[in-house]
């Protein structure tokens, strides 16, 4: 579930306005106990809530009070005051009983328009402010995905433009590794800089490394394997900066446990490339 994209629903804002369905109301009850910023949100959407209630709040006209007391007043002059009395007889008791019944007072206030018309309206603004509030949101969360593909966009031209200086740079040398007879289908480039012993390496063609495993790059000089530093686990960047590495015949990646190893794992080579 996109946490995000639930808030944006309007479930939220239909759940404090108690237009919400049980199912909706059991399933947001599920939510808030494992999402703090669900449960935020509802504290949110609540205090606007209030906020907007309070501001759109009419003041009754003054003379509503006395009109109430006056109605209240009328109907208490008019309750009937005589109790009835009935005599109960059973065959084993002949003593009578007097039983007292009174009728129960209805007490009915009549509001004027004015406070009817003004509840009506407070109704109204608060379901727009609510209408209002679920745009703003799902507005925020369009343009913080926008945001998030902007950035990635930069990124990947950012890699493309490193990538394009070092093949036009005459001293960067261009090594591509070839999958081993086991894993034919794999494929690294490396581009090293001899001169400033920069490496730089390429491995998106390489899968997700397995859970608590990570790809490790060596350079290979007279069979001697040199670390030329692991490669990151995450995805963003297309091109990694490794080790420097001044002097090497060729470059391998084997897949090492996490944080990488000292000595190459050849039982677990991956890639390897002549200079």
């Amino acid at each position: 579930m996109d946490i995000k994209e639930y808030i944006s629903s309007g479930i939220i804002e239909s759940y404090v306005l108690g237009i919400a369905t049980e199912e909706e109301v059991s399933i947001l009850d599920c939510v808030r106990n494992k999402h703090p910023e669900v449960e935020a949100a509802i504290r949110e959407a609540e205090i606007l809530l209030e906020d907007t209630a309070f501001l759109q709040a009419a003041v009754p006209p003054a003379e509503l009070r006395e009109t109430i007391w006056a109605s209240i007043e009328q109907q208490d002059n008019h309750k009937p005051t005589e109790a009835s009395v009935s005599t109960v007889s059973t065959e084993e008791n002949t003593e009578a009983t007097a039983v007292t019944s009174a009728a129960p007072n209805r007490r009915v206030i009549q509001f004027s328009p004015l406070a009817i018309a003004a509840t009506a309206l407070l109704v109204c603004s608060v379901g727009y402010n609510a209408y209002l509030y679920q745009q703003r949101t799902a507005t925020d969360a369009a343009m913080a995905q926008i945001e998030t593909k902007n950035k990635s966009s930069e990124l990947l031209l950012a890699d493309a433009y490193k990538s394009l200086d070092m093949l036009q740079n005459p001293a960067v040398s261009m090594i591509s590794l070839a999958g081993v007879e086991t894993n034919p289908q794999l494929s690294a480039v490396v581009f090293w800089n001899k001169e400033e012993s920069q490496v730089y390496l390429m491995a998106d063609k390489l899968p997700n490394a397995p859970e608590g495993k990570q790809y490790q790059l060596w350079a290979l000089l007279d069979g001697q394997p040199i670390d030329a530093g692991v490669v990151p686990l995450e995805k963003g960047d297309v091109m990694h900066a490794m080790k420097s590495i001044s002097n090497a015949q060729a470059f391998a990646i084997t897949l090492e446990d996490k944080g990488g190893s000292p000595t190459p794992n050849l039982a677990e080579l991956r890639v390897i490339g002549q200079i």
